[in-house]
């Protein structure tokens, strides 16, 4: 049987100013990039849709082998103690959710992968907190964020010390893609930084002291004819296969 991965969805509200379809209903939806992802990665992808129903949450992730908890909008900054200066988008319900997702895959001790909102969830769910907006925050950061309709944004990061990627890049250095204007700042309980862009922005986090607690600030899912990317992919579904690894 192949390991079945959660997939978070992300939640166009009823009046989303964005579609011109399907007016007054919430959309639950994902890029089918995820789903590709996890299908060449050896898993069976489940979407998740967001409830507000910790027991139903709870009850969702019994029935997993690994969770994805992805990309989208900003966080609510009253989640990390802020008021909202830069951040564009929130949905508290879609914060809500993901953020008990997080617990309760903790709590289980199951495989977990943030991507890029996904990794800030992650850190704000452990206590950490961001960036609001990597620009102003940061004195000559480098271009992170990209239109729907550009071409990749892609730049360097480094590792900072023995993780999660070391087998799997196979080198200290290596590009990436990146579409966000946030990252993390202060991480959260238990969060080790493993991998920075050359303008410090972190790039990758790992929680050493469970089974397998990892988030990258990129997008492996849309570098699918990268291999070490995919081989990503590969390494998480063996994890929520039962598979041993770094």
């Amino acid at each position: 049987m192949k390991p079945i991965i959660g997939i978070s969805a992300n939640i166009s509200p009823p009046d989303d100013p964005k579609r011109s379809f399907s007016k007054g209903v919430a959309l639950h939806h994902i890029q089918g990039s995820y789903i590709r992802f996890v299908v060449s990665s050896g898993g069976t992808p489940i979407l998740l849709p967001v409830i507000g129903d910790p027991n139903g949450i709870r009850s969702v992730i019994d029935r997993l082998d690994g969770l994805i908890v992805t990309g989208g909008v900003d966080l609510d900054p009253r989640l990390y103690g802020e008021e909202n200066t830069h951040s564009l988008g929130v949905n508290r319900e879609r914060d809500d959710f993901e953020i008990e997702l997080i617990n309760a895959a903790r709590s289980r001790q199951l495989p977990l992968l943030c991507i890029c909102r996904g990794i800030q969830v992650l850190n704000v769910a452990l206590g950490g907190t961001l960036y609001q907006d990597i620009p102003t925050a940061i004195k000559g950061a480098l271009k992170h964020t990209r239109k729907p309709e550009d071409p990749e944004t892609m730049h360097m990061t480094r590792l900072t010390g023995r993780s999660f990627l070391n087998d799997i890049f196979d080198r200290e250095e290596f590009e990436v893609n990146s579409s966000h204007h946030q990252s993390v700042r202060v991480p959260g309980r238990g969060l080790e930084v493993v991998s920075r862009a050359p303008d410090g922005v972190v790039e990758a986090v790992q929680c050493r002291d469970d089974r397998c607690t990892v988030g990258v600030q990129w997008h492996p899912e849309r570098l699918h004819d990268d291999r070490k990317q995919v081989g990503l992919g590969k390494w998480f579904v063996k994890r929520a296969a039962g598979g041993d690894s770094d």
